[in-house]
């Protein structure tokens, strides 16, 4: 039985606010990025939209998709094996991390399954590493302060906080570019392509159309890259189709390998929604494509 003082606690470090609240805090912050407020009543542009979505749209496999534990079993599901990177294990207390550490292999991924900053550990040799550092992660990871389930996405509010330890991909740790399939109800419209996406500065950004035709588009203040398409575009095509029908969006994300696939993520509110897209005509035709169901 699970002890009461901890179920307590744990109750006490989600999101409790009512959803008024919630709405207010997140329009603050769509007003201080965005530079003014709407009426989340009557939502217009993509970036509206997703204020919309984040408060009020539910989904029974939404928290499957969005958790990175869960997410590997979502995929498994829809797509069969080989699809998500190897794991190695995955804990809910630090306790439960220590009993097992001995068994990991010596490289691997550390990394929390709810977290929105992508933090992770890249652990290439266990015998150099900094345990107390690395317990600390798990200890913060696991804190459902530190988590998404804290956010105003409502996808997160009911997932629980894991660290997971992942098989350390060479490949797609080399890659460049992670493809990002902007979706609505089935229907690919552009992909968004992130350059380093491992590394410091992460800031070189292109959009692409379905016929690999860059858009002259700019998201926030990101550097306007350019991006070879992708060895499995066709592949990556057709999953982000059966991956997004039936969802007004999802962002379906994608690693490429010389070898294979791998899927990165499921997102159904790509940076909150609080990050301009110039021209503002590309937010408004976004908005177009993104039909709500009933608005409450």
């Amino acid at each position: 039985m699970k002890n009461p003082i901890l179920a307590i606690l744990e109750h006490f470090n989600r999101s409790v606010w009512p959803l008024g609240l919630r709405i207010k805090g997140n329009m603050r912050g769509y007003e201080r990025k965005q530079g003014y407020s709407f009426d989340t009543r009557h939502p217009v542009t993509f970036t509206e939209k997703l204020q919309w979505y984040k408060m009020f749209y539910e989904h029974p496999d939404m928290t499957r998709m969005v958790d990175k534990y869960l997410f590997k079993q979502f995929i498994a599901e829809k797509l069969g094996e080989g699809y998500t990177i190897p794991l190695y294990g995955m804990w809910t207390s630090l306790d439960d991390f220590k009993r097992d550490y001995q068994s990991l292999p010596q490289v691997f991924v550390l990394k929390g399954t709810l977290q929105s900053d992508g933090k992770s550990i890249m652990v290439i040799d266990k015998s150099t590493v900094n345990e107390a550092e690395m317990h600390q992660m798990v200890i913060d990871s696991l804190n459902p302060k530190n988590t998404l389930i804290n956010s105003y996405c409502h996808a997160y509010h009911n997932a629980v906080p894991r660290v997971i330890a992942e098989k350390f991909e060479a490949s797609v740790g080399d890659q460049l570019y992670d493809y990002k399939f902007f979706c609505f109800d089935g229907v690919p419209f552009c992909i968004y392509v992130a350059q380093d996406h491992f590394g410091k500065d992460g800031s070189h950004i292109s959009f692409y159309d379905l016929d690999w035709n860059k858009l002259d588009v700019q998201y926030g203040n990101h550097i306007v890259g350019d991006a070879e398409k992708p060895k499995h575009f066709d592949e990556m095509v057709e999953i982000a189709k059966k991956l997004s029908a039936g969802f007004p969006f999802l962002r379906v994300d994608f690693f490429d390998t010389d070898e294979k696939l791998y899927m990165a993520e499921l997102t159904f509110y790509p940076g909150g929604g609080y990050t301009p897209y110039h021209p503002e005509s590309f937010n408004q035709q976004m908005g177009e494509l993104f039909k709500l169901p009933n608005k409450k």
